[in-house]
């Protein structure tokens, strides 16, 4: 797919990853909506940044634990730019919790927010595409669900499932919309924990010895994007941590 003058929509796009897509995308001459959370000010600082490359972007906030203003997202959008060519269902939350530790609202909020959320979008983004047009979806996963800890239940769960989902999707959407995954390794430090040594934990834990970065993450998700015979996949770029 050429991403130029198409629309892309990137949820938690101001931030972190998020904006790394976003602004990648952007690069590549496609119009952004950014979504955020809590994160205003640097969504709005990614739209003017997105807008120095020459695209058109705005920002759009919602809160993915209200059904509602998630259903709202792609009425915007479209109103904006008239449709949307690609989804990238990037925003999530990780809490940490083992099985027999999980409550219902630690449960309910990541299931809402991983799940229910990339779900609705999925299907709104199908329905608003105009039969002429491909469509790309992209679902950032983690690489991690490779391996079955309880140390994040509900996280992993919901991750496991947004990948069967995926699969699901790229049967039910082809061969005008393309479905992917991207299970993402370690590319940056937990937020809050930057002053983690990730050098010594990649000694350690990652058979390639390092890190990855917000520009491998990107790459692999500009293959999965402009692809136009790979759907259903699972793409783990990890350094080989979760083999």
């Amino acid at each position: 797919m050429e991403l130029k003058y198409k629309t892309a929509l990137v949820t938690g796009g101001g931030v972190r990853l998020g904006r790394a897509f976003a602004l990648a995308l952007a690069k590549e001459g496609a119009n952004l909506v950014v979504h955020y959370n809590s994160s205003a000010a640097p969504a709005l600082e990614t739209v003017q940044i997105a807008k120095s490359f020459g695209v058109e972007a705005v920002a759009a906030g919602a809160d993915f634990t209200d059904l509602d203003a998630v259903e709202a997202l792609f009425p915007q959008a479209v109103e904006r730019f008239g449709c949307v060519d690609i989804l990238i269902n990037n925003a999530a939350i990780y809490l940490k919790s083992s099985g027999l530790e999980t409550d219902r609202d630690t449960w309910e909020k990541q299931f809402k927010i991983n799940l229910q959320t990339p779900f609705t979008l999925i299907q709104a983004f199908a329905r608003q595409l105009p039969s002429e047009r491909l469509g790309r979806v992209l679902n950032i996963a983690d690489a991690q669900i490779r391996q079955h800890q309880p140390d994040h239940f509900a996280y992993r769960l919901t991750k496991m499932s947004l990948v069967e989902m995926t699969r699901m999707f790229a049967l039910e959407l082809a061969p005008r919309i393309t479905v992917n995954a991207l299970g993402l390794g370690i590319m940056l430090p937990l937020a809050g924990k930057e002053d983690v040594d990730l050098r010594a934990y990649a000694q350690k834990y990652v058979p390639l010895n390092r890190i990855g970065s917000p520009e491998i993450a990107v790459e692999n998700a500009l293959h999965l994007i402009k692809s136009d015979f790979t759907t259903g996949a699972f793409l783990t770029v990890d350094g080989g941590q979760y083999l």
